[in-house]
């Protein structure tokens, strides 16, 4: 049934109009806001408030959600607890394909213009801190970057946990991500080490599988050796978003087509951004059909 979900999910993501926002993502702020606010009512009667709240937020829609597929069960040959599996997927999974923003942004970009482009990076990726208009070099770059990164935690990561652990998983690193990317201005430094903490976990398996799935999607010699060398790293201090960069890179090296002839360094460069935008776009895209073909055998094989 999980092949089955992950397919309708993926026709449903692709086919639905783009200019209609099937969830809204602002129900999880107003969830946290609440649970916070009354958690910060009872004052000092509740002695770390911010982990209370924290367990509180985790505890709630997990539960909930644990709940209803208890009820819904085998109920109506399964499709009711099928429907639920669906819907939760939606959820968590992007609302924009990666080849749409990358059309999006590259319009702007062969256009020359840096600050549409910056605007679009503060619009689409407003956790992240895009470069100025006054470094083009470093906005493509920093397109490519986020643009892995959010493809994989959108979906790569969706899909590993969902296969692992079911709908649970889903909403456990959904509930993750809102946590990490909706908030206030303030918010305890213990809670956001605690959020970054449980993403790191998380993120460590499927980063390293996509990571070889890049190797095999590309340019195999570089990218595994870029693998071996960093399989094992783990901590805060390590940046999962430039460390997929980093692999996305060696596996496209070799495959980018270098500029026209007689270019100016100033087209040359953004040509060479663009041809690598296109190249990322086209890595994810044979990553993704990698991933289906293995969930699909393991479909079949029944594991």
């Amino acid at each position: 049934m999980k092949f089955l979900v992950i397919l309708i999910c993926l026709m449903v993501n692709y086919l639905w109009l783009k200019d209609f926002d099937r969830f809204d993502d602002a129900w999880f702020f107003r969830f946290r806001s609440r649970i916070e606010g009354w958690v910060a009512t009872l004052g000092e009667k509740i002695p770390m408030g911010w982990l209370v709240a924290l367990l509180l937020i985790y505890v709630v829609p997990l539960f909930s959600l644990a709940v209803i597929l208890t009820i819904t069960g085998d109920s109506v040959f399964g499709l009711a607890a099928m429907l639920v599996h669906i819907l939760v997927l939606l959820v968590a999974l992007d609302r924009t394909q990666p080849g749409q923003l990358a059309k999006d942004f590259l319009v702007k970009w062969n256009a020359g213009d840096m600050s549409a482009c910056v605007d679009f990076l503060q619009q689409k990726f407003a956790s992240s801190n895009p470069p100025s208009t006054d470094e083009p070099a470093l906005i493509g770059s920093f397109f490519s970057k986020q643009l892995t990164y959010r493809s994989f935690e959108r979906m790569f990561v969706m899909f590993f946990w969902y296969m692992c652990t079911g709908p649970l998983g889903v909403l456990l690193s959904y509930v993750s991500y809102q946590l990490r990317d909706s908030h206030a201005e303030q918010q305890p430094q213990n809670q956001v080490d605690l959020v970054g903490l449980v993403i790191q976990l998380l993120e460590w398996m499927p980063l390293r599988l996509l990571a070889l799935t890049f190797s095999l999607a590309g340019n195999w010699v570089q990218c595994f050796e870029r693998v071996r060398h960093s399989f094992w790293q783990f901590g805060q201090e390590n940046d999962n978003a430039e460390l997929l960069y980093g692999y996305a890179k060696c596996a496209t090296s070799g495959l980018l087509v270098s500029s026209r002839v007689g270019d100016t360094e100033e087209i040359e460069a953004q040509d060479n951004e663009s041809a690598e935008i296109q190249a990322f776009l086209g890595l994810l895209e044979r990553s993704q059909t990698i991933w289906l073909s293995v969930l699909a055998l393991i479909t079949i094989v029944g594991l």
